[in-house]
């Protein structure tokens, strides 16, 4: 019987309402890192080893959003830009996870994207037709 008790007492306490004083925690995740800004640093293709310099600005076009401007250079001598929309899809403690993708056309076809960024750091992986590899992006933290 006393047994029954307890186990009704401590039943009870488990559902009653909790009081202004007993709230439970609020967890709240460190934001996101924002990527605003210019950046410098190197691609390199994972098919043939090719690698260049790269510059990349991102502009924050909403709240989980942002347009890149790349630009950089192929075998030492041919420039080329790119631009794209890089979508944040998680994140949280200093760091975001973004993804992109854009069709370049019938041949080139699509090109996609996923990155890991901190407030100083970008690594990315691409792949496109014909070609795979990754960005690696620094900024100081003076901005």
């Amino acid at each position: 019987m006393l047994r029954t008790l307890i186990v009704a007492a401590l039943l009870a306490a488990s559902v009653a309402p909790l009081g202004a004083d007993d709230a439970p925690p609020v967890v709240v995740a460190a934001a996101a890192p924002d990527l605003s800004g210019d950046w410098s640093g190197y691609w390199e293709s994972g098919k043939n080893g090719h690698r260049g310099p790269l510059r990349a600005t991102f502009t924050r076009v909403g709240p989980n959003c942002y347009q890149v401007r790349f630009a950089g250079r192929f075998a030492k001598v041919i420039p080329f830009r790119y631009s794209t929309p890089l979508t944040v899809v998680g994140g949280g403690d200093g760091v975001a996870l973004l993804s992109a993708s854009k069709t370049l056309g019938p041949v080139l076809g699509t090109f996609s994207m996923s990155a890991t960024a901190t407030a100083t750091t970008f690594d990315a992986d691409f792949t496109a037709r014909g070609d795979h590899g990754k960005f690696v992006l620094t900024r100081d933290c003076g901005r």
